[in-house]
């Protein structure tokens, strides 16, 4: 779990874009996801060394994508999994979190499992 990526606010932010970069494919797959927080400022969130990216997006709406929550886990049967795949490669991950981001508008669900983020 990560206080400071859970207490952000999600709530009614709007997610206005995704972006997935592999121009250093497996050295560093990062995650970019650019926000609209509730205030009107405009952030970026940069998922660093991604492990496994699951997004289940519903489509045709005609809204703004606006998020309802989002958390960090660092527990579940999938990040066991990932884990254990990539220990049987020689790559511990002890860090890697589940950031989970759940929208409003279509009740979509974004998993990116990733060792950190930044904000900027």
């Amino acid at each position: 779990m990560d206080a400071k990526f859970d207490s952000l606010p999600w709530h009614d932010a709007e997610l206005l874009s995704i972006s997935i970069d592999r121009s250093n494919a497996g050295n560093n797959d990062t995650v970019t996801f650019v926000v609209k927080w509730p205030d009107g400022n405009k952030n970026e969130i940069i998922f660093n060394d991604c492990y496994f990216f699951d997004a289940r997006m519903n489509f045709g709406v005609v809204a703004e994508e606006s998020i309802l929550e989002a958390i960090c886990l660092d527990e579940s049967s999938q990040i066991s999994d990932i884990k254990s795949k990539w220990q049987s490669l020689g790559v511990e991950l002890d860090n890697i979190c589940c950031y989970r981001i759940i929208t409003n508008s279509t009740n979509s669900q974004v998993d990116i499992y990733a060792l950190s983020y930044t904000l900027s």
